[in-house]
């Protein structure tokens, strides 16, 4: 018997490995199922993302999406479709912004080791008009000008924003964006002086019978006891608590910032016009709108399977067919319904129309050859910078003033490291029709601009430049001739460069680059201003006085007209962001 029962229970110990193998083996088998299960499915998730960005970028820069992409994670590429649903429509924000807002279905699908998951996502891409915003910068947004100054109209960056004052900075309006964090502080040498005033939200800042309270965005000296690394800012994130009581609403607390930013800043106390913030960041979910890049300014950009290609023998680009050359002309450039393009040795130019037909000989004297004393850049460049010059009157009344708006100018030769080189536009009081003024290189105006029935119009170049109607262009080495108040109603699309070490980039305030001795003297600018780059030619240092400049008087404002799409400049460029609807 003890025999038998040996055997049987060895019997059921073998029984029992022989399940336990079994199901091991099935646990194993379900654990490697669900495993490529959910990576199958996070790759697809990943080229749905991918697919969200080949959205955005498309339509920066004025492209449909590809109806199909492919991305690889690891070593596994995922496919992805983009369909357009229905047509594009126009809504209209809490804040007055006009966006043209587009349906896409993104569909993706992804296989690891023979199991398979799909992705879709139904997504908005919102374009909104960059001069619908007073200031607008894809990267860091400093402002810190010496005397008062007031900003009316929305301010949005894609990076942090620095704010500070040599007296009061006033910001009228109900839009304060940043993608990143806001600081109370210069960027270079974390300096927190000076007033800035924010305007508590409401639904129309530019009706004047709307309530105007303003909260002042503390420096670090404002803050007085409190302990803050830079003023009441972003840094500030754990909130004071005067008396302890748990709670940050007694007399003398202070809400941490991302909450206090909502209620400091949000509508005036009994606002019967609605809810809103004026104050976001990141951290509310603010989210990055893409913008074209500068390669739109090219007069050719490099281009895989393009139609153009260098001629070594003549250094300009050559028609050479579809898919058979390296290069393909740039947006403005190939949109442009005048171009004048300088040859490579300088010293001629070819005027074409839209069509492509040469009209240099039609132009009746409206364009010449010369150059702009420029002592910015004479530290590492010669002090007179060569350019295309435009008398705008006599544009007009030659008949080839270009019939969509757009206006474009560049040089052959122009390349980094190479002497920067412009556009120059005079006469220019009266626009014979709404225009935007387009150079690879710098843009210099040239006294009154569009004061006489004003229209659309944008001047947009690697750095915009603002002579007064004082200036004779004599200006020498040493010398600092002095300005005239003179007026620009004209939005500008500009490059800069990045603040670095202690290295001030100049801030918005001296976004436009002066040449001339403004001391006390005002230039009146009503438009918008846009950095969407670091400039790639006109790349010397932001300096002060000597023979550079002394900054003006600065009446700036945003120019109300453009909160309506029909009164835009021609080819207004488009902040482009995705936004997500639903997802399965």
């Amino acid at each position: 018997m003890a025999l038998v029962y040996a055997v049987f229970g060895a019997f059921v110990a073998a029984s029992m490995v022989t399940v336990m193998f079994t199901m091991a083996g099935v646990t194993n088998k379900t654990s490697t199922v669900k495993r490529a299960s959910v990576q199958a499915r996070y790759l697809a998730e990943g080229a749905i993302a991918a697919g969200m960005r080949d959205v955005r970028v498309a339509v920066a820069n004025w492209n449909d999406p590809p109806a199909t992409g492919s991305v690889t994670v690891g070593d596994t590429d995922v496919n992805y479709s983009i369909t357009p649903l229905g047509a594009p429509q126009v809504q209209v924000d809490i804040s007055g912004i006009q966006t043209v807002v587009q349906p896409y279905e993104l569909q993706a699908v992804a296989n690891v080791n023979g199991y398979r998951a799909s992705a879709q996502r139904i997504v908005h891409s919102a374009s909104t008009p960059l001069f619908q915003f007073a200031v607008f910068y894809t990267n860091d947004l400093e402002v810190s000008p010496g005397p008062n100054m007031t900003l009316g109209g929305r301010v949005h960056t894609n990076g942090n924003m620095y704010l500070g004052s040599g007296a009061t900075l006033t910001l009228d309006t109900n839009h304060v964006r940043a993608v990143g964090d806001i600081f109370r502080r210069r960027k270079h040498n974390g300096e927190s002086a000076g007033n800035v005033d924010i305007r508590k939200w409401v639904a129309n800042p530019f009706d004047p019978s709307e309530p105007r309270e303003f909260f002042r965005m503390n420096s670090r000296g404002q803050m007085g006891s409190v302990a803050t690394p830079s003023g009441y800012d972003s840094a500030f994130t754990s909130g004071y608590d005067h008396n302890g009581d748990g709670d940050f609403w007694d007399t003398n607390d202070w809400l941490p910032f991302a909450p206090g930013a909502l209620e400091y800043w949000g509508a005036p106390e009994g606002y019967g016009g609605g809810d809103g913030h004026t104050v976001l960041t990141g951290e509310h979910g603010v989210t990055e709108a893409m913008t074209p890049g500068n390669a739109s300014l090219a007069m050719y950009d490099a281009m895989d399977g393009g139609s153009y290609a260098l001629d070594s023998s003549t250094g300009e680009y050559e028609y050479v067919g579809p898919g058979l050359g390296t290069h393909d002309p740039g947006y403005y450039h190939e949109h442009a319904g005048l171009k004048i393009i300088v040859d490579a040795s300088g010293t001629s130019f070819t005027a074409l129309n839209a069509d492509g037909v040469d009209v240099t000989s039609l132009l009746g004297g409206a364009v010449t050859l010369g150059s702009v004393p420029d002592m910015r850049q004479s530290s590492s460049q010669p002090t007179r910078v060569p350019v295309v010059q435009v008398d705008l009157a006599l544009l007009g009344a030659s008949g080839q003033y270009p019939a969509n708006g757009l206006l474009y100018s560049a040089h052959y030769g122009t390349g980094e490291g190479v002497q920067a080189k412009g556009l120059l536009l005079t006469n220019g009081s009266e626009l014979a029709a709404p225009l935007t003024a387009v150079a690879e290189g710098s843009v210099y105006l040239q006294g009154d601009y569009n004061t006489v029935n004003k229209k659309g119009a944008a001047a947009i170049g690697d750095a915009v430049n603002l002579l007064s109607n004082n200036w004779t262009g004599n200006k020498q080495p040493g010398q600092l001739p002095g300005a005239s108040e003179t007026t620009f109603n004209c939005a500008f699309v500009t490059g800069n460069y990045a603040t670095e070490g202690s290295n001030y980039n100049g801030g918005l305030e001296n976004l436009p680059r002066y040449h001339e001795n403004w001391n006390g003297v005002p230039c009146n600018i009503t438009g918008s201003f846009v950095n969407m780059f670091e400039s790639q030619y006109a790349t010397a240092h932001w300096a002060y006085g000597g023979d550079r400049y002394t900054a003006p008087i600065r009446n700036w404002a945003y120019d109300t007209a453009f909160n309506s799409a029909a009164n835009l400049p021609p080819f207004t460029p488009m902040a482009v962001s995705v936004i997500e609807v639903v997802s399965w």
